[in-house]
């Protein structure tokens, strides 16, 4: 019988704060890549537990709006940032990635960090694309496959994960630019070679988390090991440049 719950769901009610590869470490050393002011209008699209978006606001203080499609990601993200929420520092908003509620060219930047391979990833750039300001940044930090991935086991791979798109750095590329967004830094991570940054998330675990999460959490482990020859990830920062001659 098919699982009834997903890996985002696995997450939620574990509670992983920093689920992303590369953790609060590649969050830094991507955002400096930005030229971020006081004052700018970010969108943390698929933002988890929120603790990017509150980085941003609090480090960069930029006016930050944390975007997740999971109803226990998002309550949990209040509640772990209640005083910034409070303060409207911080704003937090139950959506699709693919339909945001925001006007056209209202965000300065927009940061995905382990998000477009879950997605119907057209919709979610155009939206983006949509979003961005001339001269915006868009970062996204996502799985990226070696191109001798034995392609059994990239769909099972993919299968577990739900992920709807695995793609080579190379495709990573040529989609972006597709969507406009000219790729100004990629900043590749190779599991196998880089040393750990020693961020171990916090777990803010429900009180009712499934038997079959716990399943799946081991069977995440084991699949993360089983593929690290041909896996890794890079986070794209890319200038939104509507002047890009796209073919």
């Amino acid at each position: 019988m098919e699982n009834i719950y997903t890996y985002t769901d696995m997450l939620a009610f574990f509670g992983v704060t920093v689920a992303h590869p590369g953790g609060t470490l590649m969050t830094e050393r991507a955002t400096d890549l930005i030229p971020i002011s006081p004052g700018m209008k970010i969108a943390d699209i698929g933002c988890g537990l929120g603790d990017t978006a509150r980085f941003l606001a609090s480090e960069k203080d930029a006016i930050v709006y944390g975007i997740d499609a999971h109803p226990l990601m998002i309550q949990k993200a209040r509640q772990r940032h209640q005083s910034a929420f409070d303060q409207k520092k911080l704003h937090f908003l139950h959506t699709d990635a693919s339909h945001i509620p925001f006007p056209d060219h209202s965000m300065n930047v927009i940061i995905a960090e382990s998000v477009l391979s879950f997605t119907n990833v057209h919709d979610v750039l155009k939206e983006c694309k949509r979003l961005l300001r001339p001269g915006g940044f868009f970062a996204s930090l996502d799985l990226v496959c070696d191109p001798t991935f034995p392609l059994e086991s990239k769909e099972e791979y993919g299968t577990f994960y739900g992920m709807k798109q695995l793609f080579t750095v190379k495709e990573w590329h040529d989609l972006l630019r597709s969507y406009n967004m000219d790729v100004q830094y990629t900043l590749e991570e190779d599991p196998l070679t880089s040393p750990s940054n020693g961020d171990i998330p916090e777990l803010l675990l429900s009180d009712d988390v499934p038997l079959e999460c716990y399943e799946m959490m081991e069977n995440h482990i084991a699949m993360l090991e089983n593929n690290r020859a041909f896996t890794r990830y890079a986070y794209f920062i890319c200038k939104k440049d509507d002047q890009m001659n796209i073919i």
